[in-house]
């Protein structure tokens, strides 16, 4: 029996749920801005490409309102040669403390593939501690296809947040410093 369109592109039974293994890696990073301004940038999706080594822009679909949940925006990735978009919608915006969103792979018609969290926590009035984790819920065999396998492709992710976590970093604390008076 041939497969169908919907069958290929994972919303069916051929999609491998990912059960009993590991599905998710996460990283923390100390940076020395309040919680309130680190919030400020993630939650402003538009800023990701600056950050992250596979974004390079992110548009909002759906304009968030005063409330941050269901905003949906559309993040555009590049990897080598390969091009691809993510069809994300928030699904936690606590101010100063996570922000949330899931990823479908192919349209908005999709089941959610991955779950991106922030969660940020303050370490005194001027530090705080990041934490950025990526959630694999299920493999279509074309992401096998392009990314390996699962192992494979958590290995590529936490190499990303690594990459990410240290831009946003040196973004804010560099920014943070610049706008600091002099104690001279």
């Amino acid at each position: 029996m041939p497969l169908t369109t919907r069958q290929l592109y994972g919303i069916l039974p051929i999609t491998t749920m990912v059960k009993n293994q590991i599905n998710s890696t996460s990283i923390s990073i100390e940076i020395e801005v309040p919680p309130k301004e680190i919030w400020n940038a993630v939650s402003d999706v538009t800023r990701v490409s600056e950050w992250s080594p596979e974004c390079v822009q992110v548009i909002w679909k759906k304009p968030p309102s005063d409330n941050l949940i269901g905003a949906k925006f559309i993040g555009s990735n590049k990897r080598g040669w390969m091009r691809w978009k993510g069809y994300c919608e928030v699904t936690g915006a606590l101010p100063e403390k996570n922000f949330s969103y899931n990823v479908r792979p192919l349209g908005w018609w999709m089941r959610p593939q991955t779950r991106w969290t922030w969660e940020i926590r303050a370490q005194s009035n001027f530090e705080s501690v990041v934490t950025l984790r990526c959630e694999i819920q299920y493999v279509t065999p074309f992401g096998r296809l392009i990314f390996g396998t699962l192992k494979q492709r958590l290995t590529e992710v936490s190499h990303g947040i690594q990459v990410t976590l240290s831009r946003l970093k040196s973004s804010l604390e560099n920014n943070n410093i610049a706008q600091k008076p002099c104690k001279c």
